[in-house]
């Protein structure tokens, strides 16, 4: 079980989020300004999008605002091992970031609530990948539902405040490796023999593993504006970590082996030949090892915080940068839970590190309905070395983004965004407790959104 135990605690993980940022994190929950490259902790879009990105910005929008974005992301990528250098690609795959708010600002006052996707994971691999005992399919998702409230203090400040409910669910998919199963119990062998130690195989499917769990919590997310002078803006917001407990249902389902303990070549069976399909079967009925339970852990999501500034060097140049620290230095050992007695919790230690970025924007105010926008982003990784895997094949990335706004009609805007992800290869494990290859990744972003001022 200690693989399954290794799978939940990633999946875990990506509750708080590979698509795009550091760790499991996401940024693309706005199109405008997805094409500057997130940049917007001192300016946030005019779409009520600073409920996410500074709670502050709804003091200073005027009218109400309605905007609804997606990002499709899809990723390509995969990993080379060392001993053959045989290459296994990552196969197609889509996933959808949606996003959508709604902000009104009164007098010194503004208000609004937002729908957004901070945290998530997709990843797939085939199952002849040498991986899929770490993971070979995994749906992560998590939904902030955030209402917000701003106050504009004077002409200079402005304070914001949301406190979001967090709904996050996990599908989760690896097989299980024969090999590293304790035998059935008999006077012959010592308790916890291998069945790697009579000789079957490493990396043989006996069983299919399944992990559907969920999970809620509360965060808060405050936000500050500083206006400098006509040209300068300053900004930030902070989001508070969160202790989120998962529960979810854990099954296993047989893969046929077609391997045979053959006679007398065991202890098991000293005289005619046995499947081993069927030693292994009451591992799955009820009270074994292997039998469908109920699991539990506790993950706490990180801090996170950004600050940034927008200078506007004439009437149609705006130049922005941003700095975020994430910090994933909370995640040092997780504890795993299985309801069934004989299957062994788990306390591993993963130490992930906190991540930086560093974002740069500029947006070109074309005509009076339309803007260009273009960035590049740069963020360290999250995960050490010792926790590279198929399910986080995560590394330090190099990102270019560029975008378009214009008014379709009266109060109307539409929004498209491109992005670029451009991953450093790293080294990391499959299959096998050690690095053992060399992991690629890359991904083409593509959003778009419209928005509604009246």
């Amino acid at each position: 079980m200690r693989r399954f135990a290794r799978y939940l605690t990633f999946a875990s993980f990506g509750v708080p989020a590979l698509l795009s940022a550091q760790g499991f994190a996401v940024n693309e929950l706005g199109t405008c300004a997805m094409g500057r490259a997130g940049v917007a902790a001192a300016a946030p879009c005019n779409d009520g999008s600073g409920i996410w990105a500074n709670p502050a910005a709804l003091a200073g929008q005027a009218g109400t605002h309605l905007s609804a974005s997606g990002t499709l992301i899809h990723p390509s990528g995969g990993f080379t091992d060392d001993l053959f250098a045989e290459k296994t690609d990552m196969p197609g795959q889509n996933y959808v970031v949606p996003s959508v708010y709604l902000a009104h600002q009164t007098g010194k006052l503004g208000f609004g609530v937002g729908l957004f996707a901070p945290y998530g994971l997709g990843t797939k691999w085939p199952l002849d990948f040498i991986g899929r005992f770490d993971s070979y399919n995994t749906q992560l998702r998590s939904i902030y539902v955030q209402p917000t409230l701003a106050y504009k203090v004077n002409n200079w400040l402005s304070l914001g405040l949301g406190v979001a409910y967090i709904h996050s669910t996990v599908e989760l998919h690896q097989r299980v490796d024969l090999s590293l199963q304790p035998l059935p119990a008999n006077p012959f062998l010592p308790a916890g023999t291998t069945f790697r130690t009579i000789g079957i195989p490493d990396f043989s499917d006996f069983a299919d593993a399944t992990l559907k769990a969920n999970g809620n919590g509360i965060a808060f997310n405050g936000g500050i504006l500083v206006k400098v002078n006509d040209r300068l803006t300053l900004g930030g917001h902070f989001i508070t970590k969160k202790t989120i407990t998962y529960k979810g249902d854990a099954s296993f389902a047989p893969v046929p082996t077609g391997l045979v303990f053959g006679a007398g070549t065991t202890p098991l069976n000293p005289t005619t030949p046995l499947p081993i399909d069927a030693a292994v079967a009451p591992q799955f009925l009820a009270g074994g090892p292997l039998s469908n339970q109920t699991a539990t852990t506790a993950v706490t999501m990180p801090d996170q915080g950004t600050i940034g500034f927008a200078y506007k060097m004439n009437d149609r140049w705006t130049l922005q940068g941003d700095y975020q620290q994430i910090v994933w230095g909370w995640f040092g050992t997780l504890v795993i839970d299985f309801s069934n007695p004989t299957t062994p919790d788990r306390a591993l230690v993963e130490d992930f590190r906190d991540s930086h970025a560093i974002r740069v924007g500029v947006e070109y105010q074309r005509s009076a309905k339309t803007a260009i926008r273009a960035g590049y982003l740069f963020h360290s990784a999250a995960a050490p070395v010792q926790t590279v895997t198929p399910l986080l094949p995560e590394g330090a990335r190099n990102e270019f983004t560029i975008g378009i706004g214009t008014e379709l009609a009266r109060g109307i805007k539409f929004d498209a965004a491109y992005q670029l992800i451009l991953q450093q290869d790293r080294r990391g494990r499959a299959g096998t407790a050690y690095n053992n290859g060399l992991y690629t990744f890359g991904a083409n972003l593509f959003g778009a959104g419209l928005s509604y001022t009246f």
